[in-house]
């Protein structure tokens, strides 16, 4: 099939590529290579065209190549940068999704995947979250990603193209940029670990979310393609359904590395970062029976595995695992 996944150099995007390329798939990659929480990566079989759908020329593009499916990867991702720029962060994630959905439309596509985050439900430290609960974001990029999904909801609900939000909780793996701090709760404390620096843990050691490794994330994009016990348009929660306290995540990794001391600070929350998050997998175990995720302490053995081989340089192009597979 024509496939087209916007962000396809970014950290989930770029995986997703590989693997839809490895399945024999055509896939175009639309980039502006402004990745920040990931390295960039362009799988070198893929067509790969530069902008964002933005602008009118990538789209006229888009319209030209014909895709029949599209993974809406793209976006600016994570709450602490968001404060940063917050109109890049309506136009990335809430236009930008806007214009994509009328295009999808246009085109007639056979399914249009996207990945939301568990920002659009806010701090909700009391009770499990499904997908049921009461939509109440607290941050800016959390606002911006429920847009993106109003907007889809509103262009393709009513059409032929089968939809599905997929809200993902935090992901972590191979391939984030372990010199950016702003996003990516694992990565950040296993960059002061790779750099030797005192872990700084903002807010509180008592936070907790869910933690999934990025090959499960992969594995769910692609096992959505042909779910038949997906409906029409759905909307899932996509989460291990365990969460865990940033003290918990802290003591696995140590233990991976064999670390029985460490000096960890704990320093001001800052804006956009919830306190809390967990959720119930229940309705997405309907959907993917008998899927298994990854247990965080493999996952972070992994994610080691790769860290260690990257020096400590500002410019990681060379290092994302993707690279250094094919060597």
């Amino acid at each position: 099939m024509k496939i087209l996944v916007t962000g396809g150099a970014g950290f989930i995007g770029a995986h997703l590529v590989k693997k839809l390329i490895d399945l024999k798939h055509k896939v175009l990659v639309v980039d502006n290579l402004k990745v920040i929480g990931g390295i960039p990566f362009i799988h070198p079989k893929c067509k790969f065209l530069k902008g964002d759908i933005l602008d009118k020329r990538v789209l006229n593009q888009i319209k030209k190549w014909k895709p029949q499916i599209i993974y809406h990867i793209a976006a600016q991702s994570g709450g602490e940068s968001a404060y940063d720029d917050p109109k890049n962060d309506y136009l990335s994630n809430g236009y930008g999704t806007y214009l994509l959905s009328l295009l999808a439309k246009e085109l007639k596509v056979k399914k249009f995947i996207y990945t939301s985050s568990v920002a659009v439900y806010g701090s909700n430290p009391q009770k499990k979250i499904n997908e049921k609960t009461k939509i109440n974001p607290d941050s800016i990029y959390g606002i911006s990603k429920y847009v993106g999904e109003m907007f889809i909801n509103q262009i393709l609900k009513n059409t032929s193209i089968q939809t599905l939000i997929l809200r993902v909780f935090n992901t972590y793996g191979p391939g984030e940029n372990l010199n950016y701090l702003k996003k990516g709760m694992v990565s950040i404390y296993c960059s002061y670990l790779w750099r030797n620096k005192p872990i700084l843990v903002k807010g509180s050691l008592n936070r907790f979310r869910n933690y999934q490794y990025i090959d499960d994330v992969i594995n769910i994009l692609i096992l959505s393609l042909k779910n038949k016990r997906l409906n029409k348009n759905e909307i899932i929660n996509l989460t291990t359904g365990k969460a865990e306290k940033v003290k918990n995540l802290l003591k696995k990794i140590f233990k991976v590395n064999n670390i029985k001391k460490y000096k960890v600070l704990e320093t001001k929350g800052t804006p956009g970062d919830s306190f809390g998050y967990d959720a119930s997998n229940t309705y997405f175990k309907s959907k993917f029976k008998n899927y298994t995720f990854i247990p965080l302490e493999k996952g972070l053995k992994v994610y080691f595995q790769w860290i260690n081989r990257v020096p400590k340089i500002k410019n990681l192009k060379k290092y994302h695992p993707l690279v250094m597979t094919k060597k």
